[in-house]
């Protein structure tokens, strides 16, 4: 529908129920010192995350970012923890590929999948059952030289959307089309192995996202729900999931 995107972002359940008939998409401040209480009461952080999280954690060259990085792993750990019953280092995960993490597959036979992503201070995770999903969110720069970088990375179709557009929404634009397409990337877990300029979603901030198609067919956006979601004031986010509709409940974790 027309619009921005309203949902009610609500505290989520403490032992949230499977989401069989529905995505879950968990909001998480990583500047909030909150996440922290997760280590404090597991022990130090090393018994939390893996050795693997821990040392991609380590190159980050700023603090801050290193902060961010290990509070938005720990607080996947701890929702995964609430809807599989299992404490949160005790969670493993493999990795496709691309890098996509998934569920080691003996603690998962309910076929959870989930996806994460973080800009800034802001993360989204979004978990649901069976389903191809991904979810991205970014932060909305002003400065961005729109044009320049969809001359790059988006399609041709998308280029002649985004020219389209007025002046005033050429910023969100871009920035609706790049988080539509990440999402869509994460959700078939290709990330950018997939040319980005071989398929094409809707442009326009304020009108219902679509997948619009992929390398010329347009019948393929049929299997796909494209879903923005209004996480924060200057951000743009949005999940894709391989469904035709789905019903999205929106959550801020609370430690």
């Amino acid at each position: 529908m027309p619009g921005k995107p309203l949902h009610i972002w609500r505290e989520g359940p403490r032992t949230p129920a499977l989401p069989t008939k529905r995505i879950d998409i968990w909001r998480v401040v990583l500047d909030n010192s909150q996440l922290d209480n997760l280590s404090a009461t597991l022990g130090h952080e090393a018994t939390v995350l893996a050795p693997d999280e821990l040392a991609r954690a380590a190159r980050f060259h700023f603090e801050q970012d290193r902060t961010r990085f290990s509070r938005c792993r720990a607080a996947l750990r701890a929702l995964l923890s609430r809807y599989l019953g299992l404490a949160p280092e005790q969670i493993r995960f493999t990795y496709s590929p691309s890098g996509k993490p998934e569920l080691a597959a003996d603690q998962n036979p309910q076929c959870l999948r989930f996806n994460v992503s973080h800009s800034e201070n802001m993360a989204l995770i979004a978990i649901g059952l069976y389903d191809n999903l991904g979810v991205d969110i970014e932060k909305v720069r002003l400065d961005v030289r729109a044009e320049e970088l969809s001359e790059r990375f988006f399609s041709t179709r998308e280029r002649a959307s985004l020219r389209a557009l007025p002046e005033t929404l050429h910023v969100t634009g871009f920035y609706a089309c790049w988080a539509r397409k990440e999402a869509f990337l994460k959700a078939i877990g290709e990330g950018l192995g997939f040319p980005l300029s071989e398929f094409s979603v809707s442009v326009h901030p304020e009108v219902e996202p679509r997948l619009e198609e992929i390398k010329g067919d347009a019948t393929v956006g049929k299997r796909w729900c494209v879903v923005d979601l209004a996480a924060a004031d200057n951000f743009r986010s949005a999940l894709v999931i391989e469904r035709p509709s789905t019903t999205v409940a929106t959550f801020d974790l609370m430690i």
